[in-house]
């Protein structure tokens, strides 16, 4: 019997790491107003990452991310926002405008083919 997770795991493109990682963020919230703020990921991959914000984000919005640790800048676009904070923190989905292996400073896991 195959796992209630594996539909959704073939949707993912990338591993996931559980980590977190502070940054700073730099972005439109969803009622117009600019948000620079220092937030942290609670998930990455090569391709995103899931935020923690304290406002939601205007979805389908460029932002730039701060790597608290190395300093690098990097842009995002916001994929998806949770409709109600969760411990007055919001759930935010970025992925990478343009893909790259080394911004979290994390060695991804690769994915083993389908057999």
């Amino acid at each position: 019997m195959a796992s209630a997770e594996s539909p959704y795991a073939d949707r993912r493109r990338g591993e996931r790491v559980l980590i977190r990682i502070p940054v700073k963020i730099a972005a439109q919230g969803k009622d117009g107003q600019n948000v620079n703020e220092p937030c942290e990921t609670v998930v990455v991959s090569r391709y995103g990452a899931l935020l923690r914000v304290s406002m939601p984000l205007k979805r389908s919005s460029n932002i730039e991310l701060m790597n608290g640790f190395s300093q690098e800048v990097e842009k995002f676009r916001v994929v998806w926002v949770s409709e109600k904070p969760k411990d007055g923190k919001y759930d935010v989905g970025v992925e990478l405008v343009t893909a790259r292996d080394n911004f979290w400073g994390v060695s991804f896991p690769t994915r083993a083919p389908k057999p």
